[in-house]
């Protein structure tokens, strides 16, 4: 959580379906798990065995034989075992990546009618976790609604997640009543979008580039903002150290620095490093000043948070937070093209802050009451 930290609190990582394989992950996982107790571990596979599969192969998906689904469960089970005694707790656990998508890697085809029966026969075998469904390529809820539907199944999992491909504007990234119904908070666990490159352009560890930076604030930013104002509980990115992504891998091609923070993750951490776990979304009211802007707004440890989202190209100055009670101190940094979790100047008039939002940028006010 320091200055140049983000703040990332949720780690995804795969399950291979070959148990020899686990403990290469060990060893990071641990280190995320040190980071303290507000980290959690995401496991998602991809693909069981191939000899419990229809196409007897790990990859273009295939389906799990039916006579196999004991196997599966005993075979996540004994992943999470496996974690546990290498001092690493699997706190959620998905019963397949992307269920609807069979490409010529690792995949396993379901319907939300299979996924269903497993959770209901023999996800209660999976211990010391909590499971996930159903993690569709677009968080298509014919994926999910017969789980949340069968009192057994639902009983069985402890969150809905699906990823946004095809959906960052579309109508499956929005609020699900069904799952609200009953108390499954749910993930997003995945998205990955870097057009601004094109065929490759050395841009990415580039902190001004105007290029990565609309990108950033105009198709990757929009979609945190949808994400929580949809009440979805989470949001996962696809690989965290990458050329397009929060961290540089030091690719020549694409002009990063490995180690470094690239501008996209400076970006996220505006929600990331201020909204931290077990933060409550609460509502916005927003004046006519106000209107240009995408706010969402958190309360927990005594704080408000805002995150206000700026994609014009005016800023907008002066503007009023109205606070519930008194406050004792605010706090807001901005990252824009050239600036990077940049601290603001506040105002403090009893229960009322001033700040201004710069054009093209994304802050975050931290209001302590």
């Amino acid at each position: 959580m320091g200055d140049n930290q983000l703040g990332l609190s949720i780690v995804r990582t795969g399950i291979s379906p070959v148990s020899s394989e686990w403990n290469a992950q060990v060893s990071a996982l641990r280190t995320a798990k040190s980071y303290g107790s507000n980290v959690k571990i995401l496991a998602s596979p991809w693909t069981a065995p191939a000899a419990w599969k229809s196409n007897n192969s790990r990859i273009n998906g295939g389906t799990l034989l039916t006579s196999r689904y004991g196997d599966y469960a005993n075979h996540l089970n004994s992943y999470v075992q496996y974690m546990r005694n290498q001092g690493v707790a699997i706190d959620v656990t998905s019963i397949q990546n992307e269920p609807d998508w069979h490409p010529a890697y690792d995949s396993m085809a379901w319907t939300g009618d299979t996924l269903r029966n497993f959770v209901r026969d023999y996800g209660a075998n999976i211990k010391n976790t909590k499971l996930l469904v159903a993690e569709s390529l677009g968080s298509n809820r014919s994926y999910t609604d017969p789980t949340l539907y069968d009192a057994t199944a639902r009983n069985n999992i402890g969150y809905v997640g699906g990823h946004i491909y095809g959906q960052e504007n579309g109508p499956n990234l929005s609020a699900y009543p069904l799952a609200a119904q009953y108390g499954k908070n749910q993930w997003m666990t995945e998205w990955n979008y870097h057009e601004a490159d094109g065929n490759g352009s050395n841009i990415w560890g580039d902190p001004t580039n105007l290029a990565a930076w609309n990108e950033t604030l105009d198709k990757i930013m929009p979609s945190v903002n949808r994400t929580m104002e949809s009440n979805w509980s989470a949001y996962i990115w696809w690989y965290g150290k990458r050329y397009y992504s929060f961290i540089g891998d030091g690719e020549s091609a694409f002009g990063t620095t490995g180690g470094a923070v690239l501008k996209r993750g400076w970006a996220f951490s505006q929600y990331s490093k201020y909204v931290r776990p077990g933060y409550q979304r609460i509502g916005v009211t927003e004046s006519s000043k106000a209107s240009p802007l995408d706010v969402t707004a958190y309360q927990g440890d005594g704080k408000i948070t805002l995150v206000i989202l700026n994609r014009t190209t005016s800023a907008v100055n002066g503007a009023v937070i109205q606070a519930p009670q008194n406050v004792t101190s605010a706090l807001q940094t901005m990252t824009s093209q050239y600036s990077s979790r940049a601290a603001q100047t506040t105002s403090i008039t009893g229960s009322q802050v001033k700040v201004s939002v710069p054009a093209r940028s994304i802050s975050t006010v931290v209001i302590t009451l």
